[in-house]
């Protein structure tokens, strides 16, 4: 084997002798390295490198084409593969909120989401089903005895501080306050409080049968299921409220009907054996309470007797538009409420529905003590 050749002899003699002036105007002489190094230390230059081939499209020429197994990606194998973060136990739900509700700072990272309400039927096992009811009933009656606790209710207690009337806590709005009637945790209390949140969704026309925690599950329901679950709540005994109640005088001015004039008027109609009571209306209207027998026979006459006004176009929804017509000193300028016949004889139009507990704030004291609430679709009459 060839050994390496020794570096070449580089000595004073291939350094430059080169000359500098100074600041005072001598020259100095020194020594540095030529600019160019001496020919025993010159190397040759490497030869030019050949073309790029071009590239080729295939595989190399005598090699086999390449197979589905050979060229596949390699996968990791199992124990490598990413696993997903674990999930904290309250991740998902904002402080102090229910389980189901989501935080506002989730919903603002993911906006695309639509959220789906999920609606959960109420389930209430540990609560009898004769003192639910009772307990509904009697918060629909204390709710319709206040007509300003009604009024903001359905204001969403802009009016005045909300409370539970049942425990006395405040709520901020109607939404908090069905929750914390919903999930009141207090045994003694739970049928009370079960009975306000019905209560109050019958009010509002929501849907009771499914739990508070999204707006948009139990806040939908039709119009004709909110008006359904209003009209099945009745007074008892069976009452019809008669409206318009007025009569003609000599002088051609207006009077109010008596008892008798009343009873006689039904006797015409074909109702017999009801007790009647006037009643002092709003904006000055005279109405009259006809009740019927506390018994099946005497809820299907006071039904038969509203049914009778509607089909005449004189029932609840009629009467509303009507008195939304301020009428004249005599009654005269609106034909929906007086008629005049050909001798010029005035005869007023009769109106009535029957009463509901949402009629309750339009009843004298004495009416409001005695009346009762009951329910058309769990009628029970031994209560």
């Amino acid at each position: 084997m060839a050994s390496i050749p020794p570096p070449p002899q580089y000595g004073l003699e291939s350094l430059d002798r080169r000359n500098v002036v100074l600041s005072d105007g001598t020259v100095r002489t020194y020594f540095a390295l030529p600019l160019e190094p001496p020919p025993q230390l010159r190397q040759p230059l490497p030869l030019p490198l050949p073309p790029f081939p071009a590239r080729q499209l295939g595989p190399p020429v005598g090699l086999p084409p390449p197979t589905a197994e050979r060229w596949a990606p390699m996968r990791p194998p199992a124990a490598l593969l990413p696993m997903p973060a674990p999930k904290r136990k309250w991740e998902g739900q904002a402080n102090g909120s229910v389980p189901g509700e989501s935080s506002g700072r989730q919903q603002q990272q993911k906006p695309e989401e639509k959220r789906v309400a999920k609606q959960v039927k109420v389930e209430t096992p540990d609560v009898d089903a004769k003192q639910l009811k009772s307990s509904f009933l009697k918060m629909v009656k204390l709710m319709n005895e206040n007509a300003e606790q009604k009024k903001n209710y359905r204001a969403n207690g802009k009016i005045s501080q909300l409370k539970c009337t049942v425990c006395g806590r405040d709520s901020i709005d109607l939404h908090s306050l069905l929750n914390h009637s919903y999930y009141a945790k207090s045994a003694e209390l739970r049928a009370d409080h079960l009975g306000l949140h019905k209560a109050l969704c019958v009010l509002m026309g929501w849907n009771y049968s499914v739990d508070p925690v999204h707006k948009k599950a139990y806040q939908t329901l039709s119009t004709v299921d909110a008006e359904a679950n209003q009209g099945d709540l009745i007074l008892w005994p069976p009452t019809v409220i008669i409206e318009n109640t007025y009569k003609s005088k000599n002088d051609g001015q207006k009077d109010g009907m008596s008892n008798k004039e009343m009873e006689g008027k039904l006797r015409e109609m074909g109702f017999a054996g009801a007790s009647v009571k006037p009643l002092s209306g709003k904006d000055g209207q005279r109405s009259m309470l006809v009740k019927f027998a506390s018994s099946l026979a005497g809820l299907n006459e006071a039904e038969r007797l509203a049914q009778s006004l509607e089909k005449q176009g004189h029932g609840r929804a009629e009467w509303y538009r009507v008195r939304s017509v301020p009428p004249g000193a005599d009654g005269g300028s609106n034909p929906l409420l007086v008629k005049v016949g050909a001798k010029g004889e005035r005869t007023w139009v009769l109106y009535g529905y029957l009463a509901t507990a949402w009629d309750l704030d339009a009843l004298d004291l004495e009416s409001k003590q005695n009346a009762v609430i009951k329910s058309r679709k769990e009628l029970d009459l031994s209560e």
